[in-house]
């Protein structure tokens, strides 16, 4: 993701599930992407869709994930505004 994408989000860098995986090529890495890849691409309207169309363990997995990096972004949010 380039600069400017993040700038458009209110962040200088990506948040740290993303960038600083454990296991770049685990199961949780991949869901922890597309997360991201919701997050950053899809309205909230197309995420809660998705979400909806999903098995419960899956949809609550998600869901986990998507909230954990809304609130990392907030918070760089937050770090880049008291900059």
């Amino acid at each position: 993701m380039t600069s400017a994408a993040l700038a458009s989000l209110g962040i200088d860098r990506l948040p740290t599930l993303i960038a600083e995986p454990a296991d770049s090529s685990s199961e949780d890495h991949r869901r922890n992407c597309l997360a991201w890849y919701l997050i950053t691409n899809r309205t909230r309207g197309e995420v809660l869709e998705w979400l909806g169309k999903q098995h419960d363990h899956t949809r609550t997995d998600m869901r986990g994930r998507l909230n954990q990096l809304r609130e990392q972004v907030n918070e760089m949010r937050r770090e880049v505004a008291g900059a």
